[in-house]
C-alpha cells in the first residue's frame, strides 16, 4: 500500500531576523519543507530584497515565503506595493515558493509572478463557509503552481468540506493544500495528505502556533508518525470536549509504534457526538469512509453515546457509561475499562474486600469507582459536595451519601478522590480536604493525573499514607483499551514512561 508522501512544512515566526535564522536550522531536522512567516519580523526592511537573501541563504530545506496582509492574519499592516513585489521577486530569486492571498492575485499580477512558484490562498478564521466550492472556484481559476483553502473549524464535521475539497482537487489532478483551523479541526492536518493535501504545517515549538489547532512538526512525524499512513492505517482516537490536553495520543502512538502497527489515534474534539457518528462513523450514513477502529470517549459523552451503538457490555451499561469503543464488520461495540483500570493500582496495594472506601464525588469517574469497589466486596461511603447529584448514585448503587465535611469524623481506611480539585488549569494547587483529616486514612488515591503530584497527595504522604496517582488509572485503562483493539498486550511501563516524561516537562515549564 502506497504511503502518502506526506510533507510536513515547518511555520517560522520568529520576531527578529537572527532567530528565524536559527529556527530554520533547526525545522531541517523536523520538517520537509518551512513556510518563513515575514509578517511576524520586527527588524526586517521589507523593501530589501538584499535582507531576504541573507535570511534565505542558508536555507537547507525547500521554502516558501509569505507576508500576510492583516485581512487574513497578519501581524503587520504592510503595504501591496511593498510585500507583493518582494515575495514574488524574492521567490523568483531566492525561495522555492510565495503565498499570496487570492483576494491580492490581480494587485500581483502587475508584477509578472512565477507561477511556477506561486502558492494561492484564501483564510477564513472566522467560519467553514458553505459555499466552499464555489471559492474552490474561483481561486483555481487564477494561474497558480498551488491553491490552498484554510477555515476555521465549529465542529468536527466542518472537516468533511475540506476532505471534499481535497477528493475534488485530486479528481482534478490539481496540487492543492486545504486545512480546517481550530482544534475541530485538526483531524484535517493529521489525515489531510491521506485525502491528497500537498503538505500540512506544523510548528517548532509547542506554543508558537500561528493559526489554531497547529500541532508541532515532531508530534506530526514522530508521535502520529503520519508519513507512515495509508488506506490501509487503523484509526482510532478520543472523542470528547475538549481533548487537547489528553495523554491518550501520547499513550496511544507510543504502543503502535512500538508494536510496529498500521494505526494512528487522533485528538478529536466532538460536541455533537451523534452527528458525528452519524456523518463520520457509521457505514450506513457516512460521508467519508475512514479507517476508524475504535474510540475512547471521555466528557461529556461517556452516556450520551450509549444510544448510538449496536451493543454495550454489561459493566458499561450497568454503570451508566462507556469509555471505550470498538468496531468490528460497521457494529459499534461498547465497554467500560475504567473500572478495572482504577482497580488494578489500587489492588496492587490492598484486597479492597471488606475495607472501607470513602468515596469523595458525584460524577462519571465515581460511578466506576463506586461499582468497582462493590464488585470487589468492599463498604463505600460517598461523600459529595452536591448531594443532590450524589442522590442518584445513592439510589443505584445502595450506598450512603454524606457531605464532604462529614468525611473529618470518619476513619475509613481508603480515600479516593474522583473530583477534579487540584488539576491543572482547575484549581491547581488546592485539595478538596484540608491535610488534618488525612492521618487517620492508610491509603489516598487521587484520580487526578495532572499534575502527577497533587496538593491532596503531597498532604497524604506528609501524613504518612500511601499513595495512587491518577496516572496509574489511566495508563491501566489505556491499556485495557488497547488490547481491546488489537489484541495485544500494552506495554504498561513504556506507556508509563512516556506519560511521565511529558507530566514531569509540563511541570517543569510551569515552574519556570
Amino acid at each position: 500500500m502506497q504511503k502518502t508522501n506526506a510533507k510536513v512544512c515547518a511555520v517560522i515566526t520568529e520576531e527578529t531576523v537572527k532567530a528565524a535564522g536559527a529556527a530554520m536550522a533547526r525545522a531541517a531536522s523536523q520538517a520537509d519543507m518551512i513556510e518563513v512567516r515575514l509578517d511576524y519580523l520586527r527588524d526586517f526592511d521589507f523593501r530589501s530584497l538584499a535582507q531576504l537573501e541573507a535570511l534565505l541563504s542558508h536555507r537547507t530545506l525547500p521554502t516558501i515565503i509569505t507576508c500576510r496582509s492583516v485581512e487574513e492574519g497578519g501581524r503587520q499592516k504592510i503595504s501591496n506595493s511593498i510585500r507583493l513585489p518582494l515575495l514574488l521577486e524574492g521567490a523568483k530569486r531566492f525561495a522555492d515558493y510565495s503565498d499570496i492571498e487570492a483576494a491580492h492575485y490581480e494587485a500581483a499580477a502587475k508584477w509578472q509572478p512565477d507561477i511556477s512558484r506561486l502558492i494561492v490562498s484564501y483564510h477564513d478564521f472566522q467560519q467553514t463557509p458553505e459555499n466552499l466550492h464555489e471559492i474552490y472556484n474561483w481561486i483555481t481559476r487564477l494561474p497558480a503552481a498551488i491553491h490552498k483553502i484554510a477555515v476555521r473549524a465549529k465542529q468536527i464535521t466542518d472537516s468533511l468540506a475540506i476532505f471534499s475539497l481535497l477528493e475534488r482537487a485530486r479528481r482534478d489532478d490539481r496540487k492543492f493544500i486545504a486545512i480546517a483551523m481550530n482544534e475541530a479541526g485538526v483531524i484535517t492536518r493529521l489525515l489531510g495528505c491521506l485525502q491528497g493535501s500537498f503538505l500540512t504545517y506544523g510548528t517548532l515549538e509547542d506554543s508558537e502556533q500561528s493559526a489554531p489547532g497547529q500541532l508541532s512538526c515532531r508530534d506530526l512525524t514522530e508521535l502520529y508518525r503520519i508519513n507512515n499512513v495509508t488506506a490501509a492505517t487503523q484509526i482510532m482516537g478520543i472523542i470528547g470536549n475538549p481533548v487537547s490536553h489528553s495523554l491518550s495520543p501520547l499513550l496511544h502512538n507510543t504502543m503502535f509504534a512500538a508494536h510496529n502497527l498500521n494505526a494512528i489515534y487522533l485528538p478529536l474534539e466532538v460536541a455533537d457526538v451523534e452527528d458525528f457518528f452519524k456523518r463520520l462513523v457509521k457505514p450506513q450514513s457516512r460521508e467519508i469512509a475512514l479507517n476508524f477502529r475504535g474510540f475512547s470517549v471521555t466528557i461529556p459523552h461517556k452516556t450520551a453515546v450509549i444510544p448510538l451503538l449496536d451493543t454495550v457490555h454489561p459493566t458499561a451499561a450497568q454503570i451508566g457509561a462507556v469509555n471505550t469503543i470498538v468496531i468490528e464488520d460497521g457494529k459499534l461495540l461498547g465497554y467500560n475499562t475504567d473500572v478495572d483500570g482504577a482497580m488494578q493500582p489500587l489492588e496492587k496495594l490492598v484486597n479492597p474486600a471488606g475495607e472501607s472506601c470513602a468515596v469523595i464525588g458525584s460524577g462519571g469517574a465515581a460511578r466506576a469507582i463506586i461499582y468497582g469497589l462493590l464488585q470487589r466486596q468492599a463498604a463505600v461511603t460517598i461523600y459529595a459536595r452536591n448531594l443532590i447529584a450524589a442522590a442518584q448514585l445513592e439510589e443505584e448503587f445502595a450506598v450512603p451519601v454524606l457531605p464532604l465535611e462529614k468525611l473529618q469524623a470518619n476513619k475509613d481506611k481508603i480515600l479516593i478522590n474522583t473530583t477534579p480539585v487540584g488539576m491543572r488549569g482547575f484549581q491547581e494547587g488546592e485539595s478538596i480536604i484540608p491535610a488534618g483529616w488525612l492521618e487517620k486514612h492508610h491509603i489516598v488515591y487521587d484520580l487526578v493525573y495532572n499534575p502527577l503530584q497533587t496538593r491532596l497527595l503531597k498532604d497524604s504522604q506528609a501524613a504518612g499514607c500511601l499513595t495512587i496517582s491518577g496516572l496509574d488509572m489511566l495508563i491501566a485503562q489505556a491499556c485495557l483499551q488497547f488490547q481491546l483493539w488489537t489484541g495485544k498486550s500494552a506495554d504498561y511501563s513504556l506507556m508509563y514512561q512516556a506519560a511521565f516524561a511529558k507530566l514531569s516537562c509540563e511541570s517543569e515549564s510551569a515552574l519556570a
